[in-house]
């Protein structure tokens, strides 16, 4: 354990793991309404209904602002489509009293995912306004991240909250923005300038610049034995190796992206055969291929304390953990896995590249 803890001390001021997202919250809050909105399909606009309480009585106040696109309905995303918290994207200019500010060329979209937690998407961006022009934002893009505050998955930050965000984003001073892409399956970081002219808020030429998340290549350990997982003659094993940062046979490629429910899901590619991955056969993790569906290939993520514990897609209860009867990860119930500390896995990032 000692082994352990010295390793996380030196890589941690180096690289960060991948699992520490908000998706570890778990709560049972709901999604309270502000307010709502009605759409009026021959002015296309969006008309706002807030309820707001004042001297003890509900007063009820209309806004009206222009939506010039209406979103198209789908399966997974009708919910988030159909929301009524619907508002146009703005930013206070530094010279002007006015509190509405400058448009960014978009609306936000506000939803919330099965657990409550605040979902952000951007919508109706107009193709000549600095969220798609400027910044590359494009049509329901997933809001992940805004100066260093996690918005996805947040109970904190509602529709009004990164409204307000937006609106009090500083000028002449280096802005960071993470999105998701659900087309593309691609998390993208912008970091940006914004300056104020005597007509308007616009983006300090040559301060754009954009960058696509890449996967991680990482090494997953066992903490109680010293040891991590590893491709060894096509099959999974647990191995002790004092150079397992840089030893490719211990390391796999992490891709993260969103599922249906827009919840953080994780793959695990094997590093030195590409064709390989991490999955479930049956209950007991092994090294499958990647082009069979018979097996689950996809996982969550959730930190316990020191451990992260795979968590099979589909299999909302199931956990996995070392067997140290049977010497092999498996899954088994979250109370099965939590009944001692220490047989998840620590999650290491590595400098290897993908």
């Amino acid at each position: 354990m000692d082994d352990i803890d010295g390793l996380i001390t030196r890589v941690q001021s180096r690289t960060v793991c991948c699992v520490k997202d908000n998706d570890d919250i778990d709560s049972s809050h709901s999604m309270i309404p502000h307010g709502e909105s009605t759409y009026d399909e021959k002015t296309q606009s969006v008309r706002s209904l807030d309820i707001q309480n004042e001297n003890n009585a509900n007063v009820v106040k209309f806004s009206e602002i222009e939506r010039p696109i209406i979103m198209e309905e789908s399966n997974q995303r009708s919910e988030l489509d159909a929301s009524p918290f619907v508002s146009e994207i703005f930013v206070k200019h530094p010279d002007e009293d006015s509190d509405k500010g400058d448009p960014l060329g978009g609306f936000l979209c506000t939803g919330s995912r099965s657990d409550g937690t605040f979902l952000h998407e951007f919508c109706s961006l107009q193709p000549d306004g600095i969220l798609a022009k400027d910044l590359s934002v494009r049509e329901k893009d997933i809001l992940v991240r805004l100066n260093e505050k996690n918005t996805l998955g947040s109970l904190e930050y509602n529709h009004e909250g990164i409204l307000e965000l937006f609106r009090t984003l500083p000028t002449l001073k280096t802005i960071s923005m993470e999105t998701y892409n659900g087309k593309s399956e691609t998390f993208t970081t912008v970091e940006f300038l914004l300056e104020g002219t005597k007509e308007e808020i616009i983006v300090k030429e040559n301060s754009v610049m954009l960058t696509a998340q890449p996967p991680l290549v990482e090494a997953l350990l066992y903490q109680r034995g010293n040891t991590s997982l590893a491709y060894q003659n096509g099959q999974l094993a647990l191995c002790k190796s004092a150079n397992f940062l840089t030893d490719c046979t211990h390391h796999f490629v992490v891709k993260k992206t969103l599922d249906e429910g827009f919840y953080n899901v994780y793959t695990f590619q094997v590093q030195k055969n590409k064709s390989k991955f991490l999955g479930l056969n049956g209950r007991k993790l092994e090294i499958i291929d990647g082009t069979d569906e018979a097996y689950i290939k996809s996982f969550q993520i959730e930190k316990i304390k020191r451990d992260s514990f795979l968590k099979p897609c589909g299999k909302d209860d199931m956990y996995v953990y070392y067997n140290k009867f049977k010497g092999i990860y498996e899954a088994v119930s979250r109370a099965d896995a939590l009944k001692d500390e220490g047989f998840g896995m620590i999650i290491i990032p590595t400098p290897c590249q993908p």
